[in-house]
């Protein structure tokens, strides 16, 4: 079995049967009752922040850290696994999940699952430090590397379009209209609102960076969906034309 490693090339199998924990892990994140639709929400979210913390781990400023790139493979699994429990027993649709911020309960229902699926496929040390990185991911003042590196990857995942996609799912979940999230979204540039997350829920310079210009993207992105949505270049060309867009009704 793999051994606690520092930076190691990225093609580096971090886990053996790594092939075998992320089917058991997409099976749990995947899991339906009769017959609803197969939905891989939450799967490809887990699945992004584990090869997320794979590159994370090998950034400059975490070159001397001697990060389990095997622990983090697990805990990136299965860290948000505890909402599989709340969708199970109906408490949450599975349109909300991941609607808002995971809670310490829920880390360790996942902890647990960990601990459950995949004891016999990798060393007890290794699932040791993954368990506690998904305990421990929540708290910002955690000193176990791995646990930060994994709150990083997570946070990496939450900006950005990846944003947007999470907020849109939850509105039409809601039936809320998409007026809304641009809305929203002007007042958190108003407030400074990403300003504040990334000042605060970032602990490397690298992915502070990164954040803001995830951030940029959605920002263009945002602007192009505001343009669609009110149909301001039409009304343009029918300026220039030197009409009024007001015979058109609106």
């Amino acid at each position: 079995m793999s051994q606690p490693i520092g930076v190691a090339p990225l093609w580096e199998v971090v886990v053996d049967h790594l092939d075998r924990v992320m089917a058991v892990a997409k099976q749990l994140l995947t899991e339906r009752s009769g017959s609803e639709p197969v939905d891989l929400w939450l799967w490809e979210h887990s699945e992004r922040v584990m090869r997320f913390t794979k590159l994370i781990a090998v950034l400059p400023e975490l070159a001397d850290s001697r990060a389990d790139r095997s622990a983090l493979a697990v805990a990136g699994l299965f860290h948000d696994a505890g909402w599989t429990g709340h969708v199970h027993h109906g408490n949450t649709e599975r349109g909300r999940v991941l609607s808002r911020p995971t809670n310490d309960i829920q880390r360790e229902l996942g902890a647990a699952l960990a601990e459950d699926k995949v004891r016999h496929l990798v060393p007890s040390e290794t699932l040791r430090r993954a368990v506690e990185a998904i305990r421990q991911c929540n708290d910002r003042y955690t000193e176990l590397i791995e646990a930060q590196i994994l709150a990083e990857a997570e946070n990496l995942d939450e900006v950005g379009t990846m944003y947007l996609l999470r907020q849109f799912r939850q509105y039409q979940a809601e039936g809320r209209p998409i007026e809304q999230l641009m809305a929203i979204w002007v007042r958190q540039k108003e407030y400074q609102y990403w300003d504040a997350r990334i000042n605060d829920c970032f602990r490397f310079e690298t992915t502070r960076q990164l954040a803001r210009e995830r951030l940029a993207a959605v920002d263009q992105f945002m602007s192009a969906l505001a343009r669609d949505h009110e149909a301001t270049d039409l009304r343009r060309v029918i300026r220039e034309a030197g009409l009024d867009p007001a015979l058109a009704g609106s």
